[in-house]
C-alpha cells in the first residue's frame, strides 16, 4: 500500500489552462471581429460606440468564463499514489477517476513551456501501451522535477516487481554502489545543421502564405488600391523592382522559418539509455520525448530533392501508440543528417538491421506506366485552362513536362529487398523514402492488380504497420507480379513451420 497523500498540480495550472482555451478561439474571434472592417470606436458621439461597447462586454464575459472554468478544473484535479497505481480524479460537472497501474507505463514525456521553466516545472505525459486514440494515458499539466521523478521512481520500482525470483535479483543489483543507469548521446545538432533544416524545408512556403493571409486581413488600414497604382507605375519602369520585390518578401518568409525551427530545435539531443531512446529538444518550450525501443515499428529515412542533391536526410521512427507530442504517429529521430552519419547512427541503435540490402527494381515494362501515372488526368486539364485561359493559359502546360519527369525518377527510385527477417521498400512522390522494419512488426501485406497491369504482369504491394493510433503504410506500384507474391509468400506466418513438417 503505497501513500494515500493527495497531490495537486500547480496553481500555474489555470494560467496555462486558461492561455491554452484562449489560444484556440483568438483566431476566429479576430475573424468574427474583422470580418466587417475595423470598424469600432470608443467615442460616445461615434454610431459605432453602442456596438463596440456589446464587443467588449462579450469579450470581458467569455475571459471571465475561461478563467472559472480553469479554476475548477484545476481545483477538481488531483493525484496520488496507492497499490502501485498512479490514480487521478478531475471533472469539471462530472467527477471521473483514472487508475494507472505503474507496470503499464511505457514512457513520460516532459514539456517545459515559458511558463514552467521560470518556477521549475514540467508538464508530464504518461503514456501506456494501451491505444489512447493517439492521446497520452493523461497529462499533469505543471507539478516540480521532485514529483515527476517520484512517478517515474514508482514506475521504476513497479516494473521490479514482475516476479519474486526477479524482484529480488533486481533489489540487489539496484542497490549495488557499483550500479548506474548510463545515458550516451547519440545525435547533437549543431546550429549550423539547423539553418540548413529551415532552409530546405517546407515551413518557407508555409510562411510565406501565413504573411500573405495576414497582410490580407488589414485592408482596411492598408490602402491597397493606392499601393497596387504605386505598383503599376514600378512595372512600367521594369520587371527588375518586381522580381526584387518578390526576393525581399521571400527572404523575410525564409528568416521567419529560421527563426521558428530555430526555436523549436534548438539544442536537439538524441539520448539513449537502456532499451529507451530520449529526444530533447526547443528553446522557449524545452520538450523531452521518451521512446521505448519495443515500441518502434519501423523507420523511414526521407529525402527531399534539395537535401537529396547535398547528401542529407531526415530520419523518421514510426511507434506504436502516440509519441507524447500532439498524438503524433510519426518521431522525428534525426531532422537533417548526411545520409552516411545516419546509416552509422542506425546502426547502433539497430545492429540486427541491414541498410544496403541489394535493391529489387521495377522492370522496364513498367517504365510506361509510371512516365504516364500523372499525364492520364493532369493533360485533359491542362490542356482546358490554356485553351480557355489563352494566351496566359500556356504556361500550364509546362506542368505536362515536369510530371513526365517525376514519372521517370519515381521509376528510377522505387525497389524493395527482403532478407529472413527484414523488409526495404523504397519510394518515392516527391521525396525518395526508404522504409525499413522487421516482419514480427508488419499487421498485413497486400497486393492487388488492375486489369491493364495484368496483362503485363505488374502489380502494386502495400506494407501495413502499427503506427500512432491507426497505422501506417509503405506501397511500391508496378513490379513484378511473381516477384511480389515471393514476398507475400516470405511474409505468411505459417511459411517455416510449413516447411519443417515437410
Amino acid at each position: 500500500m503505497m501513500s494515500r497523500n493527495v497531490n495537486r498540480l500547480h496553481p500555474i495550472t489555470i494560467m496555462i489552462s486558461f492561455f491554452a482555451s484562449l489560444k484556440s478561439i483568438v483566431i476566429p474571434g479576430i475573424i468574427i471581429l474583422l470580418g466587417r472592417g475595423f470598424h469600432y470606436s470608443l467615442n460616445p458621439s461615434s454610431k459605432q460606440f453602442i456596438d463596440t461597447l456589446i464587443v467588449i462586454v462579450i469579450i470581458l464575459f467569455v475571459l471571465c468564463m475561461i478563467l472559472i472554468i480553469s479554476y475548477i478544473n484545476w481545483k477538481r484535479f488531483v493525484y496520488w499514489f496507492e497499490d502501485e497505481e498512479l490514480r487521478i480524479e478531475y471533472g469539471l460537472f462530472v467527477k471521473k477517476k483514472r487508475y494507472i497501474p505503474f507496470e503499464r507505463i511505457q514512457s513520460l514525456n516532459y514539456k517545459e513551456g515559458v511558463f514552467h521553466r521560470p518556477l521549475k516545472l514540467v508538464k508530464v505525459s504518461i503514456e501506456t501501451a494501451a491505444d489512447s486514440g493517439g492521446k497520452s494515458e493523461a497529462d499533469l499539466t505543471a507539478i516540480t522535477r521532485v514529483q515527476a521523478d517520484t512517478i517515474e521512481k514508482e514506475m521504476k520500482k513497479a516494473k521490479k516487481k514482475l516476479s519474486e525470483v526477479e524482484q529480488n535479483e533486481r533489489v540487489d543489483f539496484y542497490n549495488s554502489p557499483n550500479h548506474q543507469s548510463v545515458r550516451t548521446i547519440i545525435h547533437r545538432m549543431s546550429k549550423k545543421d539547423l539553418i540548413l533544416l529551415a532552409t530546405t524545408s517546407s515551413g518557407i512556403g508555409v510562411v510565406f502564405s501565413g504573411l500573405a493571409a495576414i497582410m490580407s486581413q488589414f485592408d482596411d488600414w492598408i490602402r491597397y488600391d493606392e499601393l497596387y497604382g504605386q505598383l503599376q507605375s514600378f512595372v512600367k519602369l521594369g520587371t527588375i523592382i518586381v522580381i526584387i520585390a518578390v526576393l525581399i518578401f521571400l527572404l523575410i518568409s525564409w528568416f521567419v522559418s529560421v527563426v521558428i525551427t530555430f526555436l523549436s530545435y534548438y539544442e536537439f539531443v538524441v539520448e539513449k539509455e537502456e532499451d529507451k531512446l530520449f529526444i530533447s529538444k526547443g528553446l522557449l518550450e524545452k520538450k523531452r520525448i521518451t521512446i521505448p525501443m519495443k515500441r518502434i515499428q519501423g523507420v523511414r529515412i526521407v529525402e527531399n530533392p534539395f537535401r537529396q542533391l547535398f547528401g542529407y536526410s531526415t530520419i523518421v521512427i514510426e511507434s506504436a501508440g502516440s509519441s507524447g507530442e500532439k498524438g503524433e504517429r510519426k518521431i522525428v529521430l534525426l531532422p537533417l543528417v548526411k545520409k552516411q552519419l545516419a546509416f552509422k547512427i542506425l546502426e547502433k541503435l539497430f545492429p540486427e538491421t541491414q541498410w544496403d540490402l541489394p535493391l529489387e527494381h521495377a522492370p522496364k515494362r513498367a517504365k510506361r506506366r509510371y512516365l504516364l501515372t500523372y499525364l492520364y488526368w493532369l493533360t485533359p486539364i491542362t490542356l482546358s485552362i490554356s485553351y480557355f485561359a489563352f494566351p496566359y493559359g500556356l504556361w500550364v502546360l509546362i506542368i505536362l513536362p515536369l510530371a513526365l519527369i517525376l514519372g521517370a525518377w519515381q521509376y528510377k527510385s522505387a525497389g524493395y529487398a527482403a532478407n529472413e527477417q527484414q523488409l526495404t521498400v523504397v519510394y518515392r512522390g516527391i521525396s525518395k523514402t526508404t522504409f525499413v522494419t522487421f516482419k514480427q512488426r508488419i499487421q498485413a501485406i497486400s497486393l492487388s492488380q488492375s486489369y491493364l497491369a495484368k496483362r503485363k504482369s505488374l502489380g502494386s504491394m502495400t506494407v501495413h504497420i502499427m503506427s500512432g493510433s491507426s497505422g501506417s503504410v509503405a506501397s511500391i506500384k508496378h513490379f513484378d507480379q511473381e516477384n511480389l507474391e515471393g514476398i507475400f509468400e516470405w511474409y505468411q506466418p505459417n511459411t517455416h513451420s510449413l516447411q519443417n513438417k515437410k
